[in-house]
């Protein structure tokens, strides 16, 4: 038995059984969590089989925003690119931007707006940077992924654009230092799957033979897949995350993956290719603040000439945006140098996925929607682990590093669109955002001895004072997909 801080090893589980086997670590789809928990092991030399052993919720309902056009970035852009540089000047004038958020999604946009707009003073504001965000952690291989009623359309544009600038990038000196590298990828399912939207994007895709899959499908302890099939049936309130009531059936009687595809991808693993922006931003001149915002109105009254809110996960309470949900993911890294190829099995409950990375391989996963724990479960440990093993029976050799836990950006739609907030709006939030404070046991008035809103004054850290009002882009709701889809929507 092995003991992690709070955590231990349960006896008798799938992952208790083989004692003797001896012998790599990201979320490929995490994406931006309000925090995270790391939990690593006590001792590292002994195997995954030794040491370890979620059902996801449906998204919410409400009118989600649609993207809309065109985007104040490229009116900007448009308006400052006619200038001449003695115009600029003596206007002394430079647009100020300032960009929300410093996941992935953030990055890219300051860096596409350094791009677009020559000269642009950028600031980017965060409560959280590097390591405390799922971006960073995300094992990051290029697939939409977890993006609810997104249109395809869009999604096929912005994940294309990614896609090509992620493969650029593997094709270039900048390979290793942005962490990209191509691999191939398999996906497995149950049940018949039409090619998926995305196909003609990634190369080589194609779809597997019957004796392809009946490799992946051999290890498979079926019976299990199909008792924890029937137990999610019994339960009519929940609503699968990754299937549907009917897969769910399906799985029942499953015995054998029927269908699947495979493709030559990109993996962009997200602590190095957040670092490569991180050193493209400081090279541009862009200015990084940590600093929590409360609201919208927190920035109202400082000049800016757009304000770009990449905030991710915290959009739903600093909009507030009542359509934005958090997307529990919990992964296992792990020490499997062997494994060079990426596996995705599609289970009704959830997706298992095996996701190489450089100095690691990333066992996954959970998508439990509006959940909110950052805290290492077992049992979700126990699960990752068992069905990984089932469907790559040597992982039972590997070394388990650590845990990790992070929330996804969920949203009904993801939202990219501009948006001007009049000084009424931006008070309305904050006075909204205020209370929720207080609720909470946050902030009161007493702290920054306020005496209200209306009249311009500061309160709780907010200061209108005459402004007319704030010209927002809203960037996020990415899902799973923020390394997929950062470089598109951020275009």
């Amino acid at each position: 038995m092995v003991t992690f801080f709070r955590s231990r090893v349960l006896p008798g589980t799938a992952l208790d059984r083989d004692p003797l086997h001896h012998a790599r670590t990201h979320d490929r789809r995490l994406h931006t969590p309000t925090s995270n928990k790391v939990v690593r092991q006590a001792s590292r030399n002994r195997p995954l089989a030794a040491r370890v052993r979620c059902t996801a919720t449906a998204a919410a309902s409400g009118d989600p925003h649609a993207p809309s056009s065109p985007m104040l970035l490229e009116e900007l852009r448009r308006t400052y690119a006619a200038r001449d540089t003695a115009q600029a000047v003596a206007h002394s004038g430079k647009p100020r931007i300032c960009v929300i958020g410093a996941g992935v999604v953030g990055l890219t946009t300051a860096l596409r707006v350094t791009q677009e707009i020559p000269g642009a003073q950028v600031t980017i504001y965060a409560d959280k940077f590097a390591s405390d965000l799922a971006s960073y952690n995300a094992a990051g291989v290029w697939e939409p992924y977890k993006l609810s009623e997104t249109p395809e359309v869009v999604t096929y544009r912005w994940s294309k654009a990614t896609f090509d600038h992620l493969m650029g990038l593997v094709h270039s000196d900048q390979a290793v230092a942005a962490g990209v590298q191509k691999m191939y990828s398999h996906s497995l399912f149950l049940t018949e799957e039409p090619d998926p939207f995305w196909a003609s994007t990634v190369h080589g895709f194609r779809r597997m033979s019957k004796s392809e899959l009946e490799l992946f499908s051999r290890p498979v302890d079926w019976s299990s897949i199909q008792a924890a099939a029937a137990a999610a049936t019994k339960d009519s309130s929940d609503t699968p995350g990754d299937g549907s009531i009917d897969s769910f059936t399906v799985a029942e009687r499953a015995t054998a993956f029927v269908d699947g595809y495979t493709f030559n991808t990109v993996v962009c693993e997200g602590r190095l290719y957040m670092r490569w922006l991180q050193r493209h931003l400081e090279a541009a001149g862009v200015h990084q603040i940590q600093h929590k915002l409360h609201t919208l109105a927190d920035i109202a009254s400082e000049g800016w000439d757009v304000v770009m809110n990449c905030s991710g996960v915290g959009a739903e309470k600093l909009v507030p945006d009542p359509h934005s949900y958090p997307i529990r993911g919990q992964i296992m890294r792990v020490k499997a140098p062997w494994v060079n190829q990426c596996v995705f099995a599609h289970f009704p409950d959830e997706t298992s996925y095996i996701i190489p990375n450089r100095d690691w391989v990333v066992l996954g996963g959970t998508g439990q929607v509006r959940n909110y724990s950052t805290e290492v479960s077992l049992s979700d440990a126990a699960k990752i682990a068992d069905r990984a093993i089932q469907v790559l029976p040597s992982l039972k050799h590997a070394e388990l590093i650590d845990h990790w836990v992070g929330l996804r950006p969920g949203r009904v739609r993801l939202r990219l669109e501009a948006e001007a907030l009049t000084h009424d709006v931006l008070l309305e939030s904050a006075e909204s955002a205020a209370d929720l404070a207080l609720a909470a046991g946050g902030f009161s008035n007493s702290d920054s001895g306020s005496q209200g809103l209306s009249g311009g004054v500061r309160h709780g850290g907010w200061g209108l004072g005459k402004v007319e009002g704030l010209k927002v882009v809203h960037n996020y709701g990415h899902g799973g997909s923020g390394l997929t889809l950062a470089w598109g929507t951020s275009g």
